[in-house]
């Protein structure tokens, strides 16, 4: 995390350079390689591109913002939205019309489902064929949102659409795009498994059958307090989604789950089950890393600021 995936591209280990290889595309195999392409395209760092002229975007310059954005929190399976508020109206339009501009439209089942594709030369992670990038509001918070995904959706990716369709579907998440990244992220902490915005199986099923609630954009604040108010949870004020940063959220949706995995008190007649649980302790958990911030979240995306990004971009440029 943070940009110590460095670590890592600069090991002279024989284990880690084969890590290298089978996770990364022929253009990111040495650090100068990483180095070199995000200096030059994003104008040296994300707050930079966002404060450039249209001239300078393309779409490398949204390839570079999510490589920004993977090394800052690496991920297997997972969303990153990045919070524009504070780039000021007139660069927002600036991103916008790049955005308009050079990416094409693709469908999409995330959020707004009004996604454009960054797969022009995308070659980044192995086994990963597109980028997709999508212009979102969570309570009115404008937001890039970029997500690396297994397949186009172009004719040649009909097919692997549709089965990983299927699959999330039934288990609540995609296919596997690349087996070594899948290792990566299940044997070491270096990367995280799934932080994505859509749904777990269990969370999904909680939010419509059990909570009543419909679309894909519901806030885990307002989950909370019907989560709370259904189940009649009274061990915290009713203002508390209002008012908690996440971390305070996340400790008392933590204590919920311990209250009622005990038994039947509080799960709403049973309506709740151990696989809603599981979602709501992973939730619970991200909420908690989060921090003392009151940051808005539809379920275990990454949100980050540009400043952020400026940070990381810092440590991985100066590493060894």
């Amino acid at each position: 995390m943070d940009g110590h995936i460095a670590e890592l591209l600069t090991s002279g280990y024989r284990h880690h350079q084969d890590i290298v290889c089978d996770v990364f595309g022929p253009g990111f195999q040495d650090i100068s390689h990483w180095r070199g392409f995000l200096r030059s395209t994003l104008n040296d760092n994300a707050s930079a591109m966002f404060a450039s002229s249209g001239w300078r975007w393309s779409v490398d310059s949204f390839q570079a913002l999510f490589i920004a954005c993977w090394i800052h929190h690496p991920v297997e399976k997972g969303t990153y939205m990045i919070n524009i508020e504070d780039i000021g109206a007139d660069q927002r339009e600036v991103l916008k019309a790049a955005y308009k501009k050079h990416l094409s439209g693709r469908k999409s089942s995330h959020l707004s489902g009004k996604g454009r594709s960054a797969s022009k030369g995308w070659r980044f992670l192995n086994g990963y064929k597109e980028l997709l990038v999508q212009m979102e509001l969570t309570k009115g918070t404008p937001y890039l949102l970029l997500k690396a995904e297994g397949h186009t959706t172009g004719p040649a990716g009909i097919i692997p659409h549709l089965h990983s369709w299927v699959h999330k579907k039934k288990h609540g998440e995609g296919l596997m795009a690349s087996e070594a990244l899948h290792k990566l992220a299940n044997f070491t902490s270096m990367t995280e498994g799934r932080a994505a915005e859509n749904y777990g199986k269990g969370y999904k099923a909680l939010l419509k059958e059990v909570l009543g609630f419909h679309g894909k954009d519901v806030t885990v604040r307002d989950m909370i307090a019907v989560l709370f108010d259904k189940a009649n949870y009274d061990m915290y004020a009713v203002s508390l989604p209002l008012t908690a940063t996440n971390l305070d959220l996340g400790n008392a949706l933590d204590r919920y789950c311990q209250d009622a995995a005990g038994g039947v008190q509080y799960r709403i007649g049973g309506r709740i089950d151990d696989e809603m649980i599981a979602d709501l302790r992973a939730l619970a958990d991200t909420l908690k890393h989060d921090g003392d911030v009151r940051m808005p979240r539809v379920f275990r995306e990454i949100r980050i600021i540009p400043q952020d990004l400026d940070r990381t971009l810092t440590f991985f440029y100066n590493f060894g």
